[in-house]
């Protein structure tokens, strides 16, 4: 077993990227992988997914120390790396470190053959911590609305990943899928027809439709899928790890 990193980026916010780190992983948990969460973003949004409390230790501790990731166990096949505040200054941290580009993939490395998948849910911002993520990992998920500003987000991830041959030849953007739908609206229709001409079948099938009950299930520090199987937004994300996994 070796796992596949997969990073789970947009350089805009707002499109329900950590809900959908969240459902994916604990999906595939559900269905027998093991799998490993890093949250690397500020406001640990994924972190409070699935834990009431921080604790002590967090990422910020692994990279600034470039010592052994703080792992919590969540439930079966399913960890976290959780995140806080103070990742707030990492970048400025990680400009001092030497290979800073690779810090994260060196901390990653010695867990590699004991997950399936290992997951890093990045902040919106194309960033050191996102450079780190984008290095470390074997494949890119980027996750957007059917708006004009997500799909400027797109536009620059393409780019930046460009730039990013350097430091990891062959990476770019892998899927992307479309969450928060709405059905019905002029411009999401026609950006969802613009982005999957461009993208071809890089743009995965399974859409992710608008569901409250998503934004429910993190006040109650859980996923969709385990929160309420029956709703849209847990049976939408069931189809895209199917898809993603007939994929990967």
């Amino acid at each position: 077993m070796k796992a596949k990193i997969i990073c789970v980026a947009n350089h805009k916010g707002g499109v329900g990227k950590t809900s959908s780190v969240a459902s994916i992983g604990a999906i595939l948990a559900s269905r027998g992988k093991k799998v490993l969460l890093i949250d690397l973003d500020t406001q640990a949004n994924l972190t409070r997914h699935f834990l009431e409390k921080l604790p002590p230790r967090i990422i910020y501790h692994a990279i600034r120390e470039q010592s052994d990731l703080p792992i919590y166990p969540i439930r079966e096949n399913l960890d976290i790396v959780p995140s806080g505040l103070d990742m707030a200054g990492i970048d400025l941290e990680l400009q001092m470190m030497f290979n800073r580009e690779r810090v994260l993939k060196t901390l990653i490395e010695p867990y590699v053959n004991l997950y399936d998948y290992i997951i890093l849910d990045c902040p919106p911002a194309l960033g050191l911590v996102t450079i780190n993520a984008l290095t470390a990992a074997h494949r890119l998920i980027v996750p957007m609305k059917a708006d004009l500003m997500s799909n400027y987000g797109l536009t620059m991830m393409d780019q930046f990943c460009v730039k990013m041959q350097v430091l990891n030849p062959g990476i770019h953007i892998d899927y992307i899928f479309f969450n928060i739908y709405e059905k019905g609206q002029t411009i999401t229709e026609a950006i969802e027809a613009d982005v999957r001409a461009k993208y071809g079948d890089r743009v995965l099938t399974t859409v992710i439709r608008k569901n409250n009950e998503i934004s429910k299930a993190a006040f109650d520090y859980t996923d969709i899928a385990s929160f309420n199987p029956e709703a849209n937004g847990a049976k939408d994300f069931q189809a895209l790890v199917s898809e993603l996994e007939n994929k990967l």
